[in-house]
């Protein structure tokens, strides 16, 4: 072919799930169970007295600002061009339900027990994380998650809680918690933190603002400025949260919250006098054994799977193909009839990125042609009618033109021809029949499919392929029709990803 394969250096690497950046994700995990306890804590003293809502419009205005000031002005911009702009103020606002809900419910229970029972929530992320994610919890992953909840009971007597008010309003903020930790690890890879943290802050904001005029302004300005430093604890808390959102499955941070259970209880002693029964310590030990175990098995598992190691190489054995996604309601709508997981996507965008951009041992790979993907991180954008597209794969030369375009679509459908149309358009059409430079892959089956809606809308693509994925992870990709360069139209050797 005269253009078209993607230059190693140029690839964006597939999410990490072993290694250094698997413990990474954990320590980033075990830092928000710290900071974020630590960030209840000291909110109880000022929610007992004054509204929630000013405690949660200073909290999320100084985390907004610190955002906007790490971003430099380019969040703000990434933020107006994101293509999940919904889905994120749909997230912020569960959110916003969840702390008030939970803050509500602090103002009257004691620490221990308001933490105890928001962790809840890892059961409801672990039932909902296979048919919402396609991230299905092994039997030793409910084993784990069996043993932490066993702990969490022990700890907090809950068989002995009475029900009230502010234990409903507590266990409703776990569930809520649960539904937005699911959101986030559904686009946590295509938005970076700092976009996913200035807009959840964001509206907070204006969620908290809209209730001023119902109620007097109580805070003085000691309590705004105490406020604001809970506020960068929590910034932090929450930062290092979408940081491991990233990188592990949400299943594997609902066991790894349990930890939080630790902090919440040593703060509940050193700050409100609540002693340690010995259920509490053997609740501890089992919460801990739970995190330990969940941790030892994900580690496995990854090991196992894949044996990654460089950014720009891709891992073959990472999360294959996992059961179909039936229920997504909250995804953008390119996504809400995805039939494979967000990791399996990345991982064939890259895959292909590696071995199809160029082939193996291709000479006919122009010079200074670099290919970039835009998983897990979006880089390129295109304009497109509805806003900025972000392709899967983009093929630009060496004065930053783009060339070519690869579009990996998991259901193939009309909500896509507005992206592959313009992505079409863009691109050159140096082939040996003059169509354009623009491949779109799709799951096998679904070739004909592609195929005819790319024709009946009159959109010039050089080529359509099929892939499958394995249950060990290995790739395939085979063309179905080629209208560019025949040098394009051979299959990809799985045993080049050995």
């Amino acid at each position: 072919m005269t253009a078209g394969r993607a230059q190693r250096g140029g690839t964006a690497a597939a999410p990490a799930v072993g290694g250094v950046a698997f413990l990474f994700a954990v320590g980033c995990v075990m830092a928000a169970n710290v900071l974020l306890p630590l960030q209840d804590a000291l909110t109880k003293r000022f929610i007992e007295e004054l509204p929630v809502a000013q405690v949660l419009l200073v909290r999320s205005f100084t985390v907004m600002a610190l955002a906007l000031a790490l971003g430099r002005g380019k969040v703000a911009g990434r933020v107006l061009r994101s293509r999940l702009k919904r889905t994120m103020v749909i997230r912020a606002l569960v959110m916003f339900a969840a702390w008030t809900a939970f803050y509500q419910a602090l103002a009257t229970l004691p620490l221990a027990q308001a933490v105890t029972l928001y962790f809840v929530s890892p059961i409801f992320v672990a039932v909902a994380s296979g048919p919402v994610l396609g991230e299905w919890p092994s039997g030793r992953h409910w084993l784990a998650i069996g043993v932490g909840f066993l702990g969490v009971v022990l700890a907090s007597g809950m068989v002995r809680f009475e029900l009230s008010a502010a234990v409903a309003l507590a266990l409703t903020s776990a569930a809520l918690w649960a539904a937005a930790l699911l959101m986030l690890r559904s686009m946590a890879s295509e938005e970076s933190s700092l976009v996913q943290v200035t807009v959840v802050n964001g509206v907070f904001v204006l969620a908290a603002a809209a209730q001023l005029p119902f109620a007097d302004w109580q805070l003085s300005a000691a309590d705004i400025f105490g406020i604001a430093l809970i506020g960068m604890i929590g910034g932090v808390g929450q930062f290092t949260l979408y940081e491991a959102a990233r990188r592990i499955p949400a299943h594997l941070i609902a066991v790894l919250e349990y930890a939080a259970l630790i902090p919440g209880f040593v703060l509940g002693y050193l700050m409100f006098g609540d002693v340690p029964t010995a259920l509490v310590t053997l609740g501890a030990v089992l919460v801990v054994i739970s995190g330990v175990q969940a941790v030892l098995l994900e580690s496995r598992r990854a090991a196992a799977a894949a044996g990654t190691s460089a950014a720009g190489e891709l891992s073959p054995g990472e999360l294959a193909a996992l059961p179909a996604l039936p229920f997504a309601p909250f995804l953008p709508p390119s996504q809400q009839e995805t039939s494979m997981s967000k990791e399996t996507h990345d991982l064939v965008v890259n895959y292909i990125a590696k071995y199809r951009f160029p082939f193996p041992g291709q000479t006919t790979w122009p010079e200074g042609y670099v290919t970039t993907t835009n998983v897990p991180e979006a880089r390129i954008a295109i304009p497109t009618p509805a806003g900025d597209h972000y392709p899967d794969i983009v093929i630009t030369d060496k004065t930053g033109r783009v060339r070519e375009l690869g579009e990996v679509e998991m259901n193939i459908g009309p909500q896509a021809l507005p992206y592959l149309k313009a992505g079409s358009e863009l691109t050159d059409n140096d082939t040996p029949t003059h169509v354009k430079h623009f491949f779109v892959y799709v799951p096998a089956g679904q070739e004909d499919v592609a195929q005819k809606l790319l024709e009946d809308n009159a959109i010039s693509y050089a080529g359509v392929r099929g892939f499958t994925v394995t249950a060990d992870g290995t790739v395939k990709v085979v063309p179905s029709v080629t209208k560019g360069d025949p040098y394009d139209h051979q299959v990809t050797d799985p045993a080049a990803a050995a």
